[in-house]
């Protein structure tokens, strides 16, 4: 992470102790998560709410006027209003964690048990002492209170003290705020902070090495952090270490803009990505050997050696090829792109195949100049074969001289995404009338995220809530 050296002595010393003073801070609130979690995360409850619409005055909390706010969301705001009024929590300082075994926890720091205790019992039902702990219940939540902090878990009842005391217990060995990188990160001024394990290297339960090394700093994190700015929902994600090292992501090269002048002006979904053969697609094979069956496993194994000889470029652009589009996701009501850098020897060898399975299926494809092969499919044409070095197939006829304005998002990326939809109501009357627009940008070691809404001035958390309940 870069800092910045200041040359004025006192404000060097005024930025240390407001870093200090934040720094100990969430401490003390990830110091009982231990660091062998699979997920944890920040998020400032308050401001969230507040920039959904949600309203706290004089210790009430309302949800945003005109919305029918289902009870369980209306009890939450309720809750965070007289909370926040009775000062016995930050509940703009809360954190929460999925341990090993898929037990949700959260838990912010409290320094009036009594008084929390009183401001909550209008939505939490406190029921009886066990242990250290005032134990209680919130929807299908277990609630347990202690002079430090509030936990809340969706174990049962009976085991929820039980969990936590062991959840405690493990992060004395090892805690999140003893990772710097992690919880640098899960402390950074942001709506929310989210942090999942990538794996571990030596050992998943985190025991200590023979040398007494922690082999929790070995294991790599995915972290994404989401804020509001200038009424855009905008994420940044990473992979690192505990310690805060950076890992980039391994076998990617810059997209060849190149492909971009064969997209029209009106597609208004494109998807970039620059890989090399040293590109790890287990990420694809692991999730479509988890929720696919057996022909889609099938498949990808004869998919799979096309995909590791990849050296270049992945391109799908898309547009609505008419009125429809959006109401029946039909192949010819859009019009596409598709280009994938491959050896030639690999080009010849799909183009082959596909040959083979049009005459058995007796389909009498039409040949074109420069080796591209006409297709007749699905009421339209299909494009094939050979462009450029790409294997590339579209229902339109290539041409390298389109104009659109994709450069800004893809030129010097690694991959990208580009959508925009002027409204969300072609897909169905129920569908709120703003549209989006989100651009995702992958760098070698991070990926950035800008999500607005077309044709809205609200509020973006606003809309968005609005559009879900």
């Amino acid at each position: 992470m870069k800092s910045k050296i200041f040359s004025l002595p006192m404000l060097a010393v005024v930025i240390l102790g407001v870093l200090m003073a934040s720094c100990g801070k969430e401490h003390k609130l990830l110091d009982a998560i231990p660091s062998t979690v699979e997920q944890a995360g920040t998020v400032k409850l308050k401001s969230a709410l507040e920039q959904a619409g949600c309203k706290f005055e004089n210790g009430v909390g309302t949800t945003p006027e005109g919305m029918q706010a289902p009870d369980r969301l209306t009890n939450i705001v309720e809750l965070v209003g007289k909370l926040d009024a009775s000062g016995t929590c930050d509940v703009n300082d809360v954190a929460w964690a999925v341990d090993a075994k898929g037990n949700f926890f959260m838990t912010m720091l409290v320094n009036d048990r009594a008084k929390f205790k009183e401001a909550s019992s209008g939505q939490i039902e406190w029921a009886d002492e066990t242990g250290d702990f005032t134990c209680g219940k919130a929807g299908a939540m277990a609630v347990l209170l202690d002079d430090e902090r509030v936990w809340c878990t969706d174990a049962a009842a009976s085991d929820a003290v039980g969990k936590v005391e062991a959840l405690v217990k493990e992060a004395k060995e090892s805690s999140l705020s003893a990772m710097t990188g992690l919880e640098q990160l899960l402390g950074s001024n942001n709506l929310l902070n989210v942090v999942a394990r990538q794996g571990n290297a030596k050992d998943k339960k985190g025991k200590k090495g023979a040398k007494g090394e922690n082999p929790e700093l070995e294991a790599v994190w995915a972290t994404v952090s989401c804020d509001v700015k200038d009424n855009k929902l905008v994420a940044n994600s990473s992979l690192m270490q505990a310690d805060g090292t950076q890992v980039a992501f391994k076998g990617l090269t810059k997209v060849n803009p190149a492909v971009l002048a064969y997209v029209p002006e009106n597609f208004n979904v494109a998807f970039g990505l620059g890989v090399t053969p040293e590109f790890d697609w287990s990420i694809l094979t692991q999730f479509v050997g988890a929720v696919g069956g057996f022909q889609s496993q099938a498949m990808l194994s004869a998919v799979t050696p096309y995909l590791q000889s990849i050296d270049g470029t992945i391109f799908l652009a898309a547009g609505p090829a008419n009125s429809e589009a959006y109401t029946d996701l039909e192949p010819g009501n859009w019009q596409f792109v598709m280009m994938v850098r491959l050896p030639q020897q690999k080009i010849n060898d799909i183009m082959g195949m596909v040959r083979s399975s049009l005459f058995m299926a007796g389909i009498s494809p039409r040949q074109e100049k420069d080796g591209i092969m006409i297709v007749p499919q699905y009421g339209m044409n299909l494009y094939m074969g050979n462009v450029d070095g790409y294997f590339a197939v579209s229902n339109l006829p290539f041409e390298p001289t389109r104009q659109n304005s994709l450069a800004p998002v893809f030129n010097g990326k690694e991959g990208a995404l580009s959508i925009d939809l002027p409204t969300l109501r072609e897909f169905g009357p129920r569908m709120p009338e703003f549209g989006i627009k989100l651009q995702v940008q992958l760098n070698s070691d991070n990926t950035t995220a800008e999500l607005s809404l077309n044709g809205s001035e609200t509020p973006i958390l606003q809309a968005i809530l609005k559009a879900l309940v």
